[in-house]
C-alpha cells in the first residue's frame, strides 16, 4: 500500500486515470443487505419499545445493535468487494475489523432512539449527526484497510457530500419511523417503509463515499492471482449477516414470547386473586350451560364447593321454574342470536345446597375467545335489601292502615260531634226565637257564635282530611268577587279596627266584579289568610289588593304581622302546625288555615306563594285562574221556602235530635213520626203513609243504611212507589254520600242542620218548584242598592230583605252628630260612628255609601273637615235615596202585594187580638204568630206582616201590640201606612 501521501490530491506528473467498475448483482446484494438488516434491527427495537422488563429491553437493544452494526460493515464490505480495480485488492485484517466498532456505535445510537416513545426535534438532529458520523468513521476506516499497489485521494467536496448526506439521511430515516404514525398506514408497512429508507441512507453514503475516491499510479505488467473470488466472499458474508439478523430477531422473539408468558401468568394469578377477593358470586359457563369457574363468593353464597359443582349444569343452582326454562335460553340464543337474559340484569331465585332459596341478581355477560365461547354471570346477593324493601311495604301498609285509621276516626269524630253540635246549635236558634231577658239572650249569643266557631274548627280538620283523598268537589258558577272584597272589609276589618290595625283593601275600579268559579271555596282561602293577618299582626296594618291579568286572579295579602324565619316558612304550609308552640299557645288556632287555604288554591289549579320577613311582617301572593263571567240580569224571587203538609218519618238514636227536628218540622206545619233506630223505623213505615223519611245514617242494631235497603225491599214487594229518603249524617266524607245513594236514598243533609237547606233538600227529592229566579219587575233597580251582590252575600233575597228592613228601621242609631250651637262638630264622635255606619253598609251591598263613608273617615282623620261635611252631606242624601230605593222594591213586589189590601176576616182580627193579649204579657206564642203572619201576608198585608216579625225580632213587643190593635181597629183599611 503507498499510504495516502496526499488525502485531497494527487502527485505532479502522476496519471490520475485509473478507475474501476461495479459488478451489479454485488451492488444489488449490498443494497438488499442493507436494508434487510435495518428492518430487523427495527423490529428488535419495536420489540424493545413495548417491553415492560428493563432486562429484556436492554438485551433486546444490545442485540439489535450488533445486528444492524454488523449488517452496516458488512452492507460496506460487500460495496467494497463489488468494485473492481484493475489491481488486486488486499484488506488489513486490523483496521477491517475495527471499522465495526463505529457501525455498531451508530447502530446503537439509532436503535436507542427508536425504541423511544417520544421524542424531540434537538434529540433527533443530534442522534442523526452521531449517526451519520459513525456510519462515515465506519466507511473511510474501512477504505483506509485496503491495501493495493496505487494511490488513493479524495474529491474533496465529494467527501464531505458524503458525510452530509450521511447524517441527512440518517436524520431522515430515524424520523421517518416516528413521522409515519401520523399517516394511515398498518404497524407492518411503517416497519417496511422505515426499513428501506434506513437502508437506503446507509447504501447511500457508502457509495457516494465511493465516488469521491480516486486512484493514481502504475498498473503493474504482472498481476499475482487473486486468492479469493470476491463474489464468493460476498455471498458468504451476506449468507452470515442474514443468519445473525433472523437468530437476532428470533432469539429477541423467543424472549419476548417468555416475557409475555409471564405476564399472562402474572394476569392470571391477579384476575385468579381478584375473582377469590370478590364480594359477588362469579360463575362461568360454556354454551351448554357447564361450570368451569366458581369463585369462593359463589361458594359461600350457594354452599357448594368449587370441587362439587365443576363440570355440572348450572341448573343445579336453580330452583324451579328457571330449572327448566334455562336449557330454551341457551337453544334460543345460540339459534337465534336474540338475548333474552344476556346483558340483562335481573332479579330471581338461587338454589343453595341445603335446599333453600335465596334472592339474587342475576346479570349474565358473553365472553368470546380465539377457540371458545364462554359466559360470565355475575350474583349478588339481595336478602338483605329484599327484607328491607319488605320492612319498607310494610310500613307503607302501616301507613295507609292509620290514614286509614285516622280517616275513619275523623269521619267517627265527625258524627259524634256533629250530633251534639245539632242540638246545641238547633235548640239555641229556637230559643232565641223566643221571649228572653237581655241578659239570657247574651248569653245565647255567646252559645250560639262558640258552637258555630267549635264547627268551624270541626270543617277545617275534616276539610283537610277531604283535600287529602281529594274529595272536594267545587262548584262552577258566576259569583262577585267584588262582594267578597266587601265582606272582608265589613267583617275581618272590623276585628282588625278594633286591634287599631289599618284595614284596606283594593279593589280597582277598571277590575271585572263577576267570575266563574266555587264562591264559598274563593271565599274560605281569603278568610283563612286574611283572618291570620289579623290574628298575627299587633300593629301596622293589613292590605289587600286585587288585580286581574289575562285570565287570572292576583290577590296579595300583606300585614305588619310578626313574620317568619326561613324554617318557619318551609312549615306554614303543612297540617296542625304553626311557626312554633308558643305562637299557638299565644294565638291560639289549629294550624290548618294556610294548609287549606293552599290544597284548595291547588285544587282551583292556581298558586299561593309567601314572602316573610322575621319581626317585619308576611305577604301572601294567591294565584287563581278564573274566567270572567257575566252578571244575571235576574234576581231570585222573595219568598219563604213553603211545602205543602208532610207526613214525615224520622230516625235518630239521639233524642236531641229528634225533638229538634220535630219542632222545626212541626212549626211548617207537618206531621211527624219518629224512630230511635232503623228497625222501629222500618216498622214505623210499613204499618203508616208517608210522603218523606229523615234517616238518620249511624244508628244501632240497624243502621240508617240497612233500615233504606229494608225499605227499597218492601216497597218492590208490595209494588209501591218509592218514598223520598233524605240521609241525615255528620259526616261529611264522599264515600259515605256514596254508600247512602246505593243504599237507595235519594238526598243528603248534614248536621248540624240548616233549616233553610233541609227545606231546600226536601223540596229536592220530593220535586216540589220553590220558585225559579224570575225578572224583577216594578221599579228598575236602584244604583244605590246592589241586590244582585247583596243576595249573594246574604245566600238568599229573604234574609237580605230581612236585614235592609232592620237597619232602615234601626237608621236613627247611626245618625252623624250634629254641629254644636258654636258651630263646632265632636269629630270624634262622628269619625266612630262613621266607623261604625261603614262596618254595617259594606254588607248590605251599599257599594256607594260605602265607598263615600270611607272617603269621609279619611277626611276626619286627616282634619280636612270641610270636605268632611261636604262628604257626610251627600252621605245623607245616599241613605234617603237608598232607603226610598228599598221602599219602591218592596211595593213592586209581584208575588205578594196586591193593587188593594184585602179586608181583614173576623177569624184574622180574633187571632189578632189574642196575639196582643199574649204579647203585653210579655210572652209569645210562636204556632199563634205564624198563623197571624200567615193570614196577613193572604190578605196581602206584607207590610204589616214585616213589621211585626221585625218587631217581635227585636223583642219591641209594646210597639207589635200597637200594630195589632191598629189593624184589629181599622180592618177593612190598609195599615200597610203605619210607620216605624
Amino acid at each position: 500500500m503507498h499510504g495516502f501521501e496526499h488525502f485531497f490530491s494527487t502527485p505532479n506528473g502522476v496519471n490520475a486515470a485509473i478507475t474501476g467498475s461495479y459488478n451489479a448483482w454485488l451492488v444489488a446484494l449490498s443494497i438488499f443487505i442493507s436494508i434487510f438488516s435495518s428492518i430487523m434491527a427495527l423490529r428488535t427495537a419495536d420489540m424493545a419499545c413495548h417491553s415492560q422488563a428493563g432486562a429484556y429491553r436492554h438485551l433486546a437493544l444490545g442485540m439489535g445493535t450488533v445486528s444492524l452494526g454488523g449488517g452496516i460493515w458488512a452492507m460496506h464490505f460487500i460495496g467494497m468487494l463489488a468494485y473492481d480495480l484493475p489491481v488486486p485488492v488486499h484488506y488489513d485484517m486490523t483496521i477491517t475489523l475495527m471499522s465495526l466498532l463505529p457501525a455498531c456505535a451508530a447502530s446503537g445510537i439509532a436503535l436507542n432512539l427508536l425504541s423511544r416513545h417520544q421524542f424531540s426535534l434537538p434529540l433527533l438532529c443530534v442522534s442523526g449527526l452521531l449517526v451519520g458520523a459513525g456510519i462515515g468513521t465506519m466507511h473511510y476506516l474501512g477504505m483506509a484497510a485496503m491495501q493495493l499497489p496505487l494511490g488513493m485521494y479524495y474529491h474533496m467536496w465529494l467527501f464531505l457530500l458524503s458525510i452530509v448526506i450521511a447524517v441527512v439521511l440518517a436524520i431522515i430515516a430515524l424520523w421517518i419511523r416516528f413521522g409515519l404514525r401520523q399517516r394511515n398506514l398498518s404497524a407492518r408497512q411503517r416497519l417496511l417503509v422505515s426499513g428501506v429508507v434506513m437502508g437506503c441512507a446507509i447504501a447511500g453514503m457508502h457509495y457516494t463515499g465511493m465516488s469521491a475516491v480516486g486512484y493514481y499510479g502504475e498498473i503493474p505488467a504482472e498481476l499475482p492471482p487473486a486468492p479469493l473470488d470476491a463474489g464468493y466472499i460476498a455471498l458468504a458474508l451476506a449468507f452470515f449477516i442474514v443468519t445473525v439478523s433472523i437468530m437476532v430477531v428470533a432469539l429477541n422473539a423467543l424472549i419476548r414470547t417468555r416475557a409475555l408468558y409471564m405476564e399472562m401468568e402474572a394476569g392470571k394469578s391477579r384476575l385468579k386473586a381478584t375473582l377469590d377477593t370478590a364480594v359477588d358470586a362469579i360463575i362461568t359457563l360454556d354454551t351448554v350451560g357447564t361450570i368451569r369457574e366458581f369463585n369462593p363468593a359463589a361458594e359461600k353464597l350457594f354452599g357448594w364447593t368449587e370441587a362439587e359443582v365443576l363440570g355440572c349444569n348450572i341448573k343445579k343452582l336453580m330452583p324451579e321454574p328457571d330449572r327448566s326454562q334455562h336449557d330454551g335460553y341457551l337453544r334460543n340464543f345460540l339459534s337465534s342470536g336474540e338475548k333474552k337474559v344476556i346483558g340483562v340484569g335481573r332479579e330471581v331465585m338461587g338454589l343453595k345446597k341445603d335446599g333453600s332459596q335465596v334472592p339474587i341478581r342475576l346479570a349474565v355477560g358473553e365472553m368470546i375467545l380465539h377457540d371458545e365461547r364462554l359466559y360470565v354471570g355475575f350474583v349478588s346477593d339481595i336478602s338483605e335489601r329484599h327484607a328491607l324493601e319488605l320492612s319498607l311495604r310494610e310500613a307503607a301498609e302501616r301507613a295507609e292502615r292509620a290514614a286509614e285509621a285516622k280517616t275513619a276516626f275523623l269521619a267517627n269524630m265527625s258524627h259524634e260531634i256533629r250530633t251534639p253540635m245539632n242540638a246545641i246549635i238547633g235548640f239555641t236558634q229556637l230559643l232565641l226565637d223566643t221571649e228572653l231577658s237581655a241578659n239570657q239572650r247574651k248569653y245565647l249569643n255567646t252559645i250560639h257564635q262558640s258552637s258555630h266557631s267549635l264547627l268551624r274548627l270541626i270543617n277545617d280538620i275534616l276539610d283537610t282530611t277531604k283535600m287529602e283523598q281529594r274529595d272536594v268537589a267545587l262548584e262552577l258558577k258566576p259569583f262577585s268577587l267584588k262582594a267578597i272584597a266587601m265582606q272582608l272589609e265589613s267583617s275581618l276589618g272590623l276585628s282588625a279596627k278594633d286591634k287599631g290595625l289599618n284595614f284596606n283593601v283594593e279593589y280597582p275600579a277598571n277590575m271585572p266584579e263577576y267570575f266563574e268559579g266555587d264562591q264559598l271555596r274563593v271565599l274560605q282561602i281569603l278568610t283563612n289568610l286574611v283572618g291570620n293577618a289579623v290574628k298575627f299582626t299587633e300593629t301596622g296594618s293589613i292590605n289587600i289588593r286585587f288585580h286581574y291579568t289575562d285570565g287570572v286572579i292576583a290577590i296579595e295579602i300583606q300585614d305588619t304581622g310578626i313574620g317568619m324565619t326561613q324554617a318557619q316558612q318551609e312549615l306554614v304550609f303543612s297540617p296542625f302546625t304553626q311557626a312554633d308552640s308558643s305562637i299557638s299557645r299565644r294565638f291560639g288556632g289549629t294550624g290548618l288555615g294556610t294548609t287549606i287555604a293552599r290544597q284548595l288554591v291547588l285544587r282551583m289549579n292556581g298558586n299561593i306563594e309567601l314572602n316573610s320577613q322575621f319581626g317585619k311582617g308576611t305577604v301572601f301572593h294567591v294565584w287563581l285562574p278564573l274566567a270572567e263571567a257575566q252578571s244575571s240580569n235576574t234576581q231570585a224571587q222573595e219568598q219563604d221556602i213553603e211545602l205543602p203538609p208532610l207526613q214525615v218519618l224520622i230516625a235518630d238514636d239521639v233524642s236531641v235530635n229528634l225533638e229538634l227536628l220535630s219542632l222545626t218540622l212541626s212549626r211548617a206545619g207537618h206531621q211527624v213520626t219518629t224512630a230511635r233506630d232503623g228497625a222501629e223505623a222500618f216498622e214505623q213505615f210499613t204499618s203508616g203513609q208517608f210522603d218523606l223519611i229523615l234517616m238518620d245514617m249511624h244508628m244501632p242494631t240497624t243502621d240508617g243504611l240497612a233500615a233504606t235497603r229494608l225499605i227499597r225491599k218492601y216497597e218492590q214487594q208490595q209494588a209501591r212507589l218509592p218514598v223520598p229518603i233524605i240521609a241525615l249524617t255528620a259526616s261529611v266524607m264522599l264515600e259515605d254520600q256514596q254508600a247512602a245513594m246505593r243504599a237507595g236514598m235519594n238526598g243528603f243533609a248534614v248536621k248540624p242542620l240548616d233549616a233553610v237547606q233541609l227545606f231546600r233538600e226536601m223540596a229536592r227529592v220530593l220535586r216540589i218548584d220553590i220558585g225559579e229566579p224570575v225578572a224583577e219587575q216594578g221599579p228598575q233597580p236602584c244604583s244605590r242598592l246592589n241586590w244582585e251582590q247583596g243576595i249573594a252575600l246574604w245566600g238568599d233575597a229573604h234574609r237580605f230583605r230581612s236585614a235592609l228592613a232592620q237597619f232602615f228601621n234601626e237608621l236613627s242609631q247611626y245618625q252623624l252628630p250634629q254641629q254644636q250651637a258654636d258651630g263646632s262638630t265632636d269629630w270624634t264622635a262622628t269619625g266612630q260612628q262613621l266607623h261604625r255606619l261603614k262596618g254595617v253598609v259594606g254588607n248590605l251591598a251599599l257599594d256607594e255609601i260605602h265607598q263615600l263613608t270611607d272617603v269621609a273617615e279619611q277626611y276626619i282623620q286627616q282634619q280636612h273637615y270641610s270636605e268632611a261635611h261636604a262628604a257626610m252631606d251627600k252621605l245623607q242624601q245616599l241613605l234617603a235615596e237608598a232607603q226610598q230605593c228599598y221602599g219602591d222594591k218592596e211595593e213592586g213586589k209581584p208575588s205578594k202585594v196586591a193593587s188593594t189590601p184585602d179586608a181583614l176576616a173576623p177569624s184574622l182580627c180574633q187571632q189578632l187580638g189574642e196575639l196582643a193579649e199574649v204579647l203585653s204579657h210579655s210572652e209569645l206564642d210562636d204556632q199563634l204568630l205564624q198563623a197571624v203572619v200567615v193570614g196577613l201576608e193572604q190578605a196581602n198585608r206584607f207590610a204589616l206582616a214585616d213589621q211585626l216579625k221585625n218587631a217581635i225580632d227585636n223583642f219591641e213587643f209594646s210597639k207589635a201590640v200597637e200594630l195589632l190593635q191598629q189593624a184589629i181597629a181599622s180592618p177593612s183599611s190598609s195599615v200597610d201606612k203605619v210607620s216605624s
